[in-house]
């Protein structure tokens, strides 16, 4: 017969077990895959954005203003085509009669060196054939904005550990790899494995 102190750490044991695996259950994948039952797409994406913010000193004007860069897969039965979706967030934007922020209507990415000029496709989910919104913007007034590329684009994202993004416009501007993406990348990673295999 089991003493009352052996079973109290038996029944602790088993319930850390039970809290170890819960954790894992409710943990969400790095990748995310959804049929869209509106439009009938199949859409892929990373879990974890990656962010940017400005070649700036961080200071009360610039706490807001930050890029999010997430990728996308859209399978429409079997044919398969690639987005970058951005997440605005300018603390100082004032919108145009259009609402879309200045400077974004074309981007240039500098990956390690190598230049990927995109124009954007759309500014709601619409333009890529969902019909809700993929990726959570950082904040409410953040603006979506929608660029097609390949696939072999996003894999050179994954290849370099900083990224540059330049606006356009009368006044263009430049965000850079905010601190560490450990996470993002190895999202990115997985989200390559997958849409790859």
């Amino acid at each position: 017969m089991k003493s009352r102190r052996t079973r109290k750490l038996s029944t602790l044991g088993s319930l850390a077990v039970v809290v170890a695996l819960s954790a894992c259950a409710t943990e969400q994948t790095a990748v995310i895959e959804k049929l869209d039952e509106l439009t009938a797409v199949t859409y892929t994406y990373s879990r974890t954005p990656i962010i940017l913010s400005p070649d700036t000193p961080l200071d009360r004007e610039n706490t807001r203003d930050y890029v999010q860069i997430g990728v996308i897969e859209v399978n429409r039965m079997g044919a398969l085509q690639y987005y970058l979706w951005l997440g605005i967030s300018e603390m100082n934007y004032e919108a145009t009669a259009s609402k879309q922020p200045e400077g974004f209507e074309s981007i240039v990415l500098d990956v390690g060196g190598e230049k990927i000029p995109l124009d954007v496709l759309g500014w709601t989910e619409n333009a890529i054939g969902v019909s809700e919104p993929v990726y959570k913007k950082l904040f409410s007034t953040s603006v979506d904005a929608y660029y097609q590329v390949t696939l072999e684009q996003i894999q050179s994202l994954n290849e370099v550990d900083g990224i540059k993004l330049l606006t356009a416009g009368s006044e263009p501007r430049e965000f850079v790899s905010w601190y560490r993406q450990d996470t993002a990348k190895d999202d990115l990673a997985e989200f390559l494995r997958s849409v790859t295999q």
